[in-house]
């Protein structure tokens, strides 16, 4: 109802000022005519017909042009706003994007321009967007030509050896051939990866949720990946119950997470160390820790750590496998859940904490 009283609240004003300026113009006209009807009067003798008639087409005139001043005076305001906005509207239209316009009043007008506002700040987001999807795209050419670049080179350059015959033995050539095949997998796992990130970066990319006991999906991938933590005197501590722990989730992508994160802890862990892994749930999240100990990483790191590409340790990244991928590809996955994935740093203990809903819906 309110909205309905606004939106005729300008056609109600121009009415009442259309209405006022014809009341003054005939109070003019019928004031003058009845000057000349006296006048008309006394004169009558010395009065022509053609001489009556043109004086009354002149005052009928001089009525109308009254109506035409006071109405144009009433309504000065109105113009002078629908000027404002259209000088406003140039100058958004003149790639001015995110400029916004006064609002004045209640009716139609003031409704335009909260309309132009509106279009102009989500003109200015869509653009910025655009731009920023730009950047991302040029800086992931770039990373990607970097990355798939350096161990291409390392083929072509084994294949070159082999090619030519330029090994001294047997050994050699196997050596030679181990090499080439181990990038070549390297390659692939880039290349995977990276279509798995494009991928997960689809808005329209759908989940496939399913209720499941995240205790059982946990525990089994720690058992995978005991005898390789064991292999570097790492330890697994769990500090959760093995109580159903059921939560809807996409299975296959949040085992991805999960292996994404114990990966860079075997990767990254201090030798002899421990991983501690925490699990705390509540009626609508379930929240994950996992600890280990390496070299201390710096604010500025932490606050790349989820960016593409991203290695804390630049001078080991050629001695660690991994494309930089892993942890945006959980941070996507997470977000996708309506969740929250965040890093600390105490010294030289890291802790990454994923906040999952249970419901997979809750946002």
């Amino acid at each position: 109802m309110k909205n309905l009283i606004i939106t005729k609240s300008l056609g109600v004003n121009l009415l009442i000022k259309i209405t006022l300026s014809f009341f003054i113009s005939i109070g003019i006209y019928l004031t003058t005519s009845h000057t000349f009807c006296v006048i008309f009067i006394n004169n009558l003798k010395n009065i022509s017909i053609w001489v009556l008639n043109l004086i009354c087409f002149g005052i009928f005139i001089a009525a109308i042009i009254v109506f035409i001043i006071t109405f144009l005076l009433l309504v000065r305001r109105e113009i002078k706003y629908i000027n404002y906005i259209e000088k406003q509207v140039k100058f958004i239209a003149n790639r001015n994007l995110g400029t916004t316009l006064e609002i004045r009043g209640r009716d139609e007008l003031a409704e335009l321009c909260k309309s132009i506002n509106y279009m102009s700040l989500e003109l200015k987001r869509s653009f910025e967007k655009e731009r920023e999807l730009e950047n991302t795209k040029n800086e992931l050419i770039t990373n990607i030509s970097h990355d798939l670049r350096t161990p291409l080179t390392a083929i072509i350059g084994y294949l070159d050896i082999l090619k030519n015959e330029k090994f001294s033995n047997k050994e050699s050539e196997k050596e030679y051939l181990n090499s080439t095949y181990n990038l070549a997998i390297k390659l692939k796992k880039l290349i995977d990866e990276l279509f798995e990130y494009t991928r997960l970066s689809n808005s329209e990319i759908k989940l496939n949720l399913e209720s499941v006991d995240i205790n059982v999906v946990l525990n089994q991938l720690l058992g995978e990946y005991t005898p390789v933590f064991e292999r570097k005197g790492l330890k697994i501590i769990k500090d959760f119950s093995d109580k159903e722990l059921i939560a809807e989730v996409d299975i296959e992508k949040i085992i991805r997470v999960f292996d994404n994160i114990l990966s860079n802890a075997e990767k990254y862990s201090y030798k002899s160390s421990d991983i501690s892994i925490i699990i705390e749930k509540n009626n609508e999240y379930i929240l994950f820790s996992f600890s280990n100990k390496c070299d201390p990483i710096s604010q500025e790191s932490l606050a790349k750590i989820f960016d593409r590409f991203y290695r804390v340790d630049v001078s080991r990244a050629s001695k660690i496998p991994g494309s930089g991928l892993g942890l945006a590809i959980s941070k996507r996955i997470v977000e996708l859940h309506h969740g929250q994935i965040w890093v600390e740093c105490d010294g030289d203990t890291i802790k990454i904490n994923i906040r999952l809903p249970i419901n997979g819906n809750t946002k």
